[in-house]
């Protein structure tokens, strides 16, 4: 999944010039060291900050940016609560409770998988220790497409709160 992630990744700096941020905690450097490795040309225009952040800084960084990819996970709120524009792949038990309300600067990406690619067991019923993809079905060209879809949306959603809202 890595090497398809900096294959995405590479393919989205190449087409609009961007500039790639790599995110993680610091139990993902090894899996960011990997995607970055695999940026090739791009990695120029790529800045590593995983495992450098505090949870402030990481907001901080997530408010910049114009565009966070990744899968649903705190960073994808995150983003999502500044005003970030998203593209998150769920699963699908999660599209119903956590995914985004609005969808004008968020697109979500599915996964309706629910059996390990390795084993076979339904993984929402029982997990196993294999550490394949459970999202392994939506893919690169997917994500590369809701990116570019909304790169094409400069402006930043309004952060407005309503008089009817206690």
């Amino acid at each position: 999944m890595a090497a398809a992630t900096a294959r995405g990744a590479r393919r989205r700096a190449d087409r609009t010039g961007a500039r790639i941020v790599l995110l993680g905690g610091g139990g993902d450097v090894a899996l960011v060291d990997e995607v970055r490795s695999g940026l090739g040309a791009a990695t120029g225009r790529t800045v590593d900050l995983a495992g450098r952040l505090s949870l402030a800084g990481l907001v901080g960084v997530l408010e910049r940016v114009d565009l966070f990819v990744g899968n649903d996970s705190g960073p994808r709120h995150l983003a999502e609560a500044v005003g970030t524009s998203t593209v998150g792949v769920f699963t699908r038990a999660n599209l119903v409770d956590v995914s985004p309300l609005f969808r004008a600067r968020h697109r979500v990406l599915v996964s309706w998988a629910s059996r390990c690619m390795v084993c076979g067991v339904d993984f929402l019923a029982t997990p196993c220790d294999h550490g394949a993809s459970v999202v392994g079905d939506v893919t690169v060209d997917d994500v590369l497409d809701a990116a570019l879809d909304l790169l094409g949306l400069r402006d930043r959603e309004p952060v407005t709160s309503s008089p009817d809202v206690a």
